[in-house]
């Protein structure tokens, strides 16, 4: 028996987050040599397996997901008569998705195991969404923020 026909999930509910633009944005970032077939089917795998690990359904689980790697700044570098300041900026929604999806393909490319990629990032997916403390990607996403915190001095840099 399949994973996606233990979950009970239709072609039509499974269809409708492959839309969602967190899906979008992991799917563009993962895609080698134009291969979308092989990292669509890295990416489902992944977060079916963390589904049924979890026990919460698949849109649940994006959800929560997103939720939890969702950033509302960001820093960047802007340089002003020859130096250069660390200043936060808001993002967009899009901005956002990019991010999360960044920053967890980022730890799941340096986790050096001899495993396949699905197993390292449904790994990740359930460390986010059972403890927080021992993702890395969430960890990640605090000092993001706590850089933007700290810089928040230099926000008159932004224009």
């Amino acid at each position: 028996m399949e994973l996606r026909d233990k979950l009970k999930i239709t072609h039509n509910t499974y269809s409708i987050f492959s839309h969602t633009t967190f899906y979008k944005k992991l799917l563009g970032l993962l895609v080698k040599k134009g291969k979308k077939t092989v990292s669509k089917r890295i990416l489902d795998k992944a977060f079916l397996e963390t589904a049924a690990t979890v026990n919460l359904p698949l849109h649940l689980v994006f959800i929560k997901i997103f939720l939890k790697l969702n950033s509302f700044v960001e820093t960047k570098k802007v340089k002003v008569r020859r130096t250069s300041h660390i200043v936060p900026w808001g993002t967009t929604f899009e901005r956002r998705s990019y991010l999360a999806a960044k920053w967890l393909l980022d730890i799941v490319k340096q986790d050096k195991r001899k495993v396949s990629t699905s197993k390292k990032l449904s790994k990740e997916l359930i460390n986010i969404l059972q403890d927080e403390m021992t993702s890395r990607v969430v960890t990640k996403k605090i000092q993001n923020m706590s850089q933007a915190v700290s810089n928040r001095s230099n926000i008159h840099y932004r224009w």
